[in-house]
């Protein structure tokens, strides 16, 4: 559906449930999302209706061009349509395709989604404090910080605040990488 150099966006099919079940089970995913429950296949299936009916949550699974190989998740959610703005989820699901640009690439072609055909006029990222590297990288793409929510999430025996980063649409236009 959106397609870059290495990797397309896609909705995300029946087929592909399972495996984003046991990416969210692994501790790798689930220490920086905020699902924490278990996920089993009825959880899923539910999770995909939702997507068909409900107009806030715009999902996607992240494919190599080159493989069609299914790497991760990423979408649009939270979406207020009458303040034109919407939170992004992103994971790569291995560390084995971590840091070859595929989440750079996947994240530009849903910012060009949000802001140009969805007309958002702001998208943000709700990032656990202790996730350095999701931090680093929205900050790479022009996020800007906006504000922490103290304590806000109970990870590993303690409490952990949420730090929130924000672009907005005039911000994301001036960037040459927009302009692709």
């Amino acid at each position: 559906m959106l397609e870059g150099k290495y990797v397309e966006l896609r909705q995300i099919e029946e087929e592909d449930l399972a495996k984003l079940r046991d990416w969210v089970n692994s501790p790798y995913i689930r220490a920086y999302t905020r699902e924490y429950r278990p996920l089993n296949m009825l959880k899923q299936n539910r999770w995909l209706s939702s997507l068909i009916t409900d107009q806030t949550n715009i999902m996607f699974v992240i494919e190599k061009l080159e493989s069609s190989e299914a790497i991760g998740c990423c979408g649009l959610t939270y979406i207020n349509w009458k303040e034109g703005q919407g939170e992004v989820s992103i994971y790569i699901a291995e560390d084995k395709w971590q840091e070859k640009g595929f989440a750079s690439e996947a994240l530009q072609l849903l910012l060009k989604y949000g802001f140009c055909e969805l007309r958002l006029h702001r998208v943000y990222a709700t990032i656990f404090e202790y996730n350095e590297r999701s931090i680093r990288f929205f900050e790479k793409h022009g996020f800007k910080f906006e504000g922490r929510h103290r304590e806000a999430r109970f990870w590993d025996g303690k409490f952990h605040d949420e730090l929130v980063y924000g672009i907005i649409d005039r911000e994301y236009f001036r960037k040459p990488s927009a302009k692709k």
